[in-house]
């Protein structure tokens, strides 16, 4: 926190890791940085109101589209070393993630229950 101000240091969000209602008047979501350090924001309905304003204008000045907020794949693969117990998982044309074959048991289920809860939802909530 910066001395006596009330204002915290500056979170330079990459992307948002989880959204969800709570109590039918907040918002909570959870921004992620480039370092994978996460910071969680708990919006009142007014709160969310002032800021879908703020979006709004920022949207209309700017270009940006959903492709810059989340990447979102046309093709992955998984696959598994050659010389090395490590399962591979690539998107698009990036180098290859390494998992070991825990960290991938692991991520299957997350991504499962992601999938899951995600199916579940009765409405999709913008990111």
């Amino acid at each position: 926190m910066a001395a006596g101000s009330g204002i915290v240091d500056e979170f330079f969000a990459e992307i948002v890791t989880r959204s969800d209602a709570r109590s039918g008047s907040r918002l909570e979501i959870v921004l992620s940085d480039a370092a994978g350090r996460c910071q969680t924001l708990s919006l009142s309905a007014d709160a969310l109101a002032a800021l879908a304003e703020i979006v709004s204008q920022f949207s209309k000045s700017t270009a940006i589209s959903r492709e810059h907020l989340t990447k979102i794949p046309k093709h992955y693969a998984v696959g598994h070393g050659r010389h090395e117990r490590f399962v591979l998982l690539r998107f698009e044309d990036e180098p290859a993630y390494g998992l070991t074959p825990d960290q991938a048991a692991n991520l299957g289920e997350a991504l499962l229950e992601e999938a899951e809860a995600v199916s579940a939802l009765r409405y999709s909530m913008r990111q």
